[in-house]
């Protein structure tokens, strides 16, 4: 209990047992008796006291039975507490549960939130709580320093993090275009130190002066790093990153704005399962890095010519995820046409300017036999026959999500309307269209078809599948420019 808290109690409460509190101890069995028996005469006493409250509404309660009643009751509270469970529970034990007020870090995704808070609040209840959560040090294990925490001094930093002892580490930090460098390099230099036991490093720069000052620890060890994501503003240094990348053994998910194969062993590379490659890449460096990356589940890079023509199809059964970018879809069509991903489920194209390559993802899709559940079209310049060529394609008929802004029409709404053949993408449970330019009606309908239970889907021929049930729609409208195009959309 908080000293002023137990000062309070004090000012109010006649007991004997302040020296528990006071001397952070557990009740012997003769004082727990006692406690327990002196508990059972203050809750009678206070039933007493109560049934002495006028029962009559407007009468005022006498000041003398007032103080009465409030230190009675301060007072069980009090002894309550004294013989409390939790103050029986081991030392582990509260550690293990202390640990379950923190949210779990996940590798996979954008910056995790920070929970500083929780393990400061846990260190305010009570000495003994605050004694136990300094020696644990999972609880001490995240540091998370965005723009916000980078304004404030940082001397508390390195002690929260020497209090996780050798325990594995994550740390993150992002700044802004009006971070002062002294700032980032205080951070990279406190980061540094425990580079040594750090599982995941996530570090995120904006802007284009102040670049940090990467220091190289000597010597240098990342064993435990598993994720990296690095993106740092131009002119910085790597030769930090390059470090880490070269002495981690264990690294899984890397997310970088800069690659080379000079900063990776060839056994780094084969280990890894999540890529992300924000630069844009030759295609024949794409192609070497999937050769090397035998174990890739999810990756997404940016492809850019020359074309390359290589003498086999590239099979790959452990891609789940494929994301690219490239904005000449010629090239596009390229890499796609020596690809084979048999166990893919996922495929998302973004910004592609020129002509959309069908054939090409036709054949390899055909090719590949995957099962889709998810496809994305990101500013993928297609007409809109294109895209409902790829969802009528068998791959798709597994089809749980779909996401375009390439402004869907009527054709596009109708055909994924759920009431005439060809009943299209069945499974479907997820449905995003931005930008659309469709008659009004058009979209009310699609979704109106695709809410219906089981028993009251009526029409549908023999064999044909019922709709999954919508969980989620996400829609934007695109206004026509003169007034003869404006459609108000009032019954979508």
């Amino acid at each position: 209990m908080p000293q002023t808290r137990l000062n309070a109690f004090k000012s109010v409460v006649d007991s004997h047992f302040f020296a528990l509190f006071e001397q952070d101890r557990v009740p012997s069995s003769q004082e727990r008796n006692t406690i327990q028996a002196l508990l059972a005469d203050r809750t009678a006493h206070l039933a007493h006291l109560n049934s002495q409250v006028p029962k009559r509404r407007g009468k005022k309660l006498r000041r003398e039975l007032r103080i009465e009643l409030d230190n009675t009751r301060r007072s069980i509270k009090f002894h309550r507490a004294l013989i409390s469970p939790w103050r029986r529970l081991p030392v582990e034990i509260l550690s293990e549960i202390f640990l379950f007020t923190l949210v779990p870090i996940e590798s996979k995704g954008s910056l995790w939130n920070d929970d500083r808070d929780g393990t400061l609040l846990l260190c305010k209840i009570c000495s003994t709580w605050r004694a136990i959560a300094l020696r644990t040090p999972a609880l001490w294990n995240v540091l998370s320093l965005q723009p916000k925490s980078l304004q404030h001094p940082l001397d508390w930093a390195s002690n929260w993090l020497d209090r996780a002892q050798s325990f594995p580490v994550y740390l993150q930090t992002s700044w802004g275009v009006t971070a002062h460098p002294d700032v980032i390099n205080a951070v990279i230099s406190i980061f540094a130190s425990h580079v040594h036991h750090t599982a995941a490093l996530w570090i995120v720069g904006v802007g284009d002066s102040g670049q940090p000052s990467f220091p190289l620890p000597d010597p240098y060890d990342a064993r435990l790093l598993s994720s990296l994501c690095v993106h740092l503003p131009p002119g910085s240094s790597w030769d930090w990153i390059h470090a880490a990348c070269q002495t981690s053994s264990r690294l899984t998910n890397l997310a970088i704005s800069r690659f080379s194969f000079d900063w990776f062993p060839a056994s780094n590379l084969k280990q890894l399962t999540e890529l992300e490659l924000l630069a844009p890449m030759p295609m024949s460096t794409a192609f070497q890095l999937l050769e090397n990356a035998s174990s890739l589940e999810v990756f997404y890079i940016e492809i850019e010519g020359p074309g390359v023509a290589r003498s086999s199809v590239l099979v790959m059964k452990s891609v789940l995820t494929m994301e690219i970018a490239c904005s000449d879809g010629e090239h596009l069509g390229q890499f796609l046409k020596q690809l084979e991903f048999p166990c893919l489920t996922s495929m998302a194209f973004r910004e592609v300017v020129s002509a959309w390559p069908e054939r090409e993802c036709h054949s390899f899709l055909s090719r590949s036999s995957c099962a889709l559940k998810t496809l994305e079209l990101i500013n993928v310049r297609t007409p809109q026959d294109h895209i409902i060529a790829c969802l009528q394609h068998k791959a798709c008929a597994t089809l749980e999500w779909l996401h375009t802004n390439m402004q869907p029409t009527d054709a596009l709404l109708q055909h994924l309307t759920y009431r005439g053949h060809p009943f299209p993408n069945p499974k479907l449970r997820t449905i995003k269209l931005e930008n659309i330019r469709a008659a009004d009606g058009h979209l009310s309908a699609l979704v109106e078809s695709r809410l219906f239970l089981s028993t009251t889907v009526t029409g549908l021929p023999p064999g044909v599948p019922v709709p999954a049930w919508l969980q989620r729609v996400r829609f934007t409208f695109v206004e026509g420019l003169a007034e003869s195009q404006y459609v108000t959309h009032k019954e979508d």
